[in-house]
């Protein structure tokens, strides 16, 4: 990554100094980046011991572009502040793993993913419960590869559930999973053994076993997943319920949408009913749930089979993410707070949703 000198200053409190501008977007100054640096270096003395003068020079290297990155993200989410932490012993420790795992991974996704753990543990209380699990995470996902990093990423769908008013945009979640969806074909289960041992998750016990993907996607999206609704019946209806009609968001838009130019055929707009009538109640607008009842009667859920088709519409690899995620290895396993955690942040990076905390891993994530 090429960086440059220049009479600007953003992050730093000296005036007048040369700084250091990264990507002609985030400037640091020189003093600040060079004092990181060097304390980086210092956390790792021990290691560099061992390691042979070619390899130090890789490895600072490595290291500016961590540094580089690192500060990229904190500036995008206004949290450079956080770097203040980086004196704090406990801090030190955790940052000795990241540099490690980063160093010595080749993968630049999961390098991301360090950076990405590390400025949650920056945010984060030394006492709290999250700071154990993000240890295990730092320790863990240099070891990961595609392979058992989509695995987990495929067990969380299971539990992963999207909140929007405009449930179109369902199909774009799905399609921005397909570099994690490619994968599954090639998963195996050494990749089941390795997560397992990892602790990455937990055996459910007594009698009722994971459900299926498809039918976890109908419990979910029970607006979306319906047969389709002819423009003929949405006019006969709205003439005897107007208000059916009535802007149901802030977007100022109705519960419909067509989805053809012609006008000719409507789905709902929100994919799931409790988020759509919880929303609904907070307007005041519980006039108009027994009307989306009675509507849903006539426009039945897909069925299992429609589901995987319709997966299989958007990437014909859905066939194997689901014969993967309902296979009898799976069935009573599940992933634990370490996998879960793991899991969405990996969901999140592909998708470009927002990254939940620990304490909040089974929210909705809203589009």
């Amino acid at each position: 990554m090429q960086m440059k000198k220049i009479r600007k200053q953003i992050i730093g409190d000296i005036n007048n100094t040369n700084a250091i501008i990264i990507n002609g977007d985030v400037s640091i100054d020189q003093q600040i980046f060079d004092n990181i640096q060097n304390l980086l270096i210092e956390i790792l003395r021990k290691d560099f011991e061992r390691f042979s003068a070619d390899a130090i020079n890789n490895a600072k290297d490595e290291l500016n572009k961590f540094i580089t990155s690192l500060f990229e993200k904190l500036v995008k989410d206004q949290q450079e502040q956080l770097i203040e932490k980086f004196n704090n012993p406990s801090i030190q420790v955790f940052l000795h793993d990241t540099l490690i795992g980063y160093i010595s991974n080749e993968d630049e996704i999961m390098k991301e993913f360090i950076i990405d753990i590390l400025i949650d543990r920056l945010k984060i209380d030394n006492n709290s419960t999250e700071k154990a699990i993000l240890n295990e995470a730092i320790k863990l996902i240099p070891n990961l590869n595609m392979s058992t990093s989509s695995l987990i990423a495929l067990m969380n769908l299971r539990h992963y559930v999207v909140s929007t008013n405009h449930s179109f945009m369902l199909e774009s979640f799905f399609r921005q999973l397909s570099p994690i969806i490619n994968i599954s074909c090639n998963i195996n289960k050494i990749d089941i053994e390795y997560i397992i041992e990892n602790k990455c998750t937990k055996t459910i016990s007594g009698i009722f076993p994971i459900d299926t993907y498809e039918n976890h996607l109908l419990k979910q999206y029970d607006l979306y997943f319906r047969q389709i609704g002819t423009r003929e019946e949405l006019e006969k209806f709205s003439e005897i319920h107007p208000e059916i009609m009535h802007q149901v968001n802030n977007d100022g838009t109705s519960m419909f949408y067509y989805i053809d130019s012609e006008m000719n055929y409507w789905k709902f707009s929100d994919a799931n009913c409790k988020l759509f009538y919880k929303r609904l109640r907070e307007r005041q607008q519980e006039y108009i749930i027994p009307l989306v009842e009675e509507l849903k009667k006539t426009k039945p859920l897909f069925t299992e089979k429609q589901v995987r088709e319709y997966l299989c519409n958007i990437n014909q690899n859905w066939e194997c993410a689901c014969k993967l995620l309902n296979c009898l290895e799976l069935k009573t396993l599940d992933l634990s707070i370490l996998g879960s955690y793991i899991g969405s942040k990996i969901i999140n990076k592909f998708t470009n949703t927002p990254s939940l905390s620990i304490s909040s891993l089974s929210n909705p994530i809203a589009l």
